[in-house]
């Protein structure tokens, strides 16, 4: 099965920023001071410009921390998708679901509230050293057009002081404005499934073929076809193990 799997770009070309919104020579001078801060802390510290869609500034730590070539670092708005490609493959997939999910929390909020969150995420990532190690990253935005649009997003990444390496993201989301931490976000109401949808999913958890769940819940199998073809659906995923990791993310099932 094959079902539509919205991308970051599609979520952040929700934002509808245009050219008259956003104000360059602003943003240049506080590209500085975030420049100049960032040659006073360990951290590796980066921006992305969501209206031209690419990376702003990325701080020459990543050179010394995590290996890149310098160069490429200091021309990061030309490099793609450069940050991403030490981060462990494993984890980049997952990393991919979790920005998706918060963008489409994020939209499910009313605008004045969307760029109150900050996302904390630990996951690997190759060292200077090419050794996968646990990594804390810190996403906010800092900088809002002039309709109050997520503009400018900063991140800053650590060396985690927890080395237990998990072949699982750890991610919190931190209101800043009050300070609430959520754990897992609010599930949206196209992903919550029925009553009878869980059943089967616990089922199929414990390995039960659709015949065999058939005859457990007296339906026919064509019905039990349509129920897991429907989980699918409405977790956006390709096949029951991706359905059982997502519905225990959302804490459909424990």
């Amino acid at each position: 099965m094959t079902t539509h799997r919205i991308t970051p770009e599609e979520l952040w070309s929700r934002q509808q920023i245009t050219p008259l919104d956003v104000d360059y020579k602003l943003w240049n001078k506080k590209r500085k001071i975030i420049q100049s801060f960032s040659q006073m802390t360990q951290s590796c510290i980066f921006t992305v410009d969501v209206f031209k869609e690419r990376y702003d500034f990325a701080s020459g730590n990543f050179s010394s921390v995590f290996g890149y070539n310098p160069t490429d670092i200091k021309t990061i708005r030309n490099q793609g998708d450069l940050l991403e490609k030490r981060i462990h493959p494993n984890d980049k997939k997952q990393l991919l679901e979790y920005q998706i999910e918060h963008g489409q929390f994020i939209y499910s909020l009313p605008p004045e509230e969307r760029n109150d969150y900050q996302q904390i995420f630990q996951y690997r990532m190759l060292n200077a050293q090419n050794q996968y190690v646990n990594v804390i990253s810190r996403q906010q935005v800092v900088e809002k057009d002039r309709n109050g649009k997520a503009w400018i997003i900063m991140g800053m990444i650590d060396i985690s002081p927890d080395q237990i390496l998990s072949e699982k993201i750890k991610r919190t989301v931190l209101n800043r404005k009050t300070g609430e931490i959520l754990i897992s976000l609010p599930i949206p109401a196209e992903k919550q499934l029925t009553k009878r949808e869980k059943e089967i999913l616990l089922l199929i958890r414990q390995g039960l073929l659709s015949k065999e769940i058939a005859g457990r819940l007296n339906l026919s199998i064509y019905t039990v076809n349509n129920h897991r073809k429907n989980i699918l659906e409405k977790l956006n995923v390709d096949n029951a193990m991706e359905a059982l990791n997502m519905a225990k993310d959302y804490g459909i099932i424990y």
